[in-house]
Parts: C-alpha cells; structure tokens; sequence
C-alpha cells in the first residue's frame, strides 16, 4: 500500500485517496478508524487482493485525502463510502470497518440498503456507553477543542485502545499519528461516533460479523446479539486495533466469514 499506488476520486470537490488493488469477488472495503488512515490495513490488503479486489480509503479529514473546514460526522462519512463504491464499480462489496469505520459501515447498510454484500466490524463501539463512562465524554470534547487537543488525544488514545501487551512500538506509531489529525476533526467526528443515533439498534440488513478485542471489551457477545439480532460474534485477544496487533488471525476469522457467503 504505498503512495504510488493512490487513487483519486472527487466528489463535490472533495478528493478521497484510496488504493485499489487485485480482483475477484465479493469486493472488500476497507474503512479505518478515528483520526487513522488506510494504511491500518497494512497486514490485510496484500493478504485479501490475492483474491479479492481490496479498496482502501482515507476518510475525507484523514489521511492524503482532502481536509475541509467543515464538522465531520458519520452521516458524511458513510455517503462518501457508499458515493465511492458506485464511483469506481464496486458490485456488493463486504464493507470491513474498524471502530469508528465499523459506525460508518453500519449507517452505510442501513442507509444504503442493496449496495454492500456484507458487513464486518472490528471492534467498532456499536453499543451506547455505560452511564458510568458517560460523565466522561464532556471533559474529553473539551479538551479536543482547547489549545492542548493534540496532547488530549495522545492521552486518550494511549489509555483507550491500547493494554500491557501491545507492542510499544506499534503504540506510539499509531499515537503520534493519531494526535497529529485536524482539530475540528478530532471533535466533531467523536461527537457524532458518542451520539446514540449513530448506532441504531435491529437486525443488520446483510450477513454481519463482530470481530472484537479480548481486552478490554467494547461490548459483551450478549449485548451485541441482542442489540442486533443475527449478528456473528467473535474475539481475537488484542486490544483495540486488532487487525494491527494480530493480522493473522484476523485475517482468518474474516476469510471464513467470506466463505460462509459464498
């Protein structure tokens, strides 16, 4: 996944960068996380276009796409996706999300009901925050906003996302990058990742699979059943970025997903 190989796409003057690379169906679209980029998909990519086409994006705001001065919510993110599937001929791709690209995946389905085959989250916050955690997200957004957002985000995504086992190396990769996104970015994507409208609850309309971390656990397996009836479930023990700090295995979990598809 390297700079070469970037596409371009352009909608409503908004460019959006991705790769696209192999072939074979179904196609598979990758969609990163909060303030990350496509190349979180490092350790799928050459795995998958060996027999898929694989796109990969960098959300508008993130990555080499462009980066307005506008709020940016999961609603505009999901448009762009979906915009971008029809775009470049993409026929029922399998949407894969990572955390706040496992909401957008979700919107998109919902929204956009025929255009993807299938859906995969990796450990996506699909579930309303515990009111314990709630009193939390004022003093967060604030900080977002405030001069010292850079160091609040690098605060917040070393004590959220990471444990005791992630490679260090990896951690401070991902922290530097992430601190490093557009502050009214960082803020409003968050606020609209928190708002409860965001993750509407119902069967997902396509064959759906949750790949979540071991520690710590966005969700419980019985929470996420019962909030969306029909839903796969299974764990990797890794933290947060789970197809980062266990590609392998990750990448097995999702291949027998495809399998079942077919």
């Amino acid at each position: 996944m390297t700079t070469q190989q970037l596409k371009s796409a352009t909608r409503d003057g908004i460019t959006l960068r991705h790769t696209d690379t192999g072939a074979g169906d179904p196609p598979l679209v990758f969609i990163h996380g909060w303030t990350c980029n496509r190349t979180n998909w490092r350790g799928q990519a050459p795995f998958f276009e060996k027999k898929h086409r694989v796109v990969a994006v960098d959300l508008r705001g993130h990555g080499e796409s462009d980066k307005p001065d506008q709020d940016y919510t999961i609603e505009v993110f999901a448009d762009d996706v979906a915009w971008l599937i029809a775009e470049i001929g993409l026929e029922k791709p399998v949407i894969v999300g990572h955390s706040m690209g496992g909401v957008i995946a979700l919107n998109l389905v919902r929204k956009h009901p025929g255009l993807a085959g299938a859906a995969v989250f990796i450990d996506s916050p699909l579930v309303p925050l515990p009111e314990t955690a709630r009193g939390l997200i004022p003093p967060l957004l604030a900080g977002m906003q405030s001069p010292a957002y850079k160091s609040v985000a690098e605060g917040f995504a070393r004590m959220q996302f990471f444990n005791a086992k992630s490679p260090p190396e990896l951690v401070d990769e991902l922290v530097t990058s992430m601190s490093q996104a557009p502050q009214r970015l960082m803020h409003t994507a968050m606020m609209s990742i928190l708002d409860e409208k965001s993750i509407p609850a119902g069967a997902i309309p396509v064959p759906s699979l949750f790949i979540g971390a071991g520690e710590p656990q966005i969700a419980s397996p019985d929470e996420l059943r019962a909030r969306y009836p029909g839903i796969g479930v299974v764990s990797v023990p890794a933290a947060h970025f789970v197809m980062m700090e266990q590609p392998d295995a990750t990448n097995n979990v999702i291949s027998d997903f495809l399998d079942k598809l077919e």
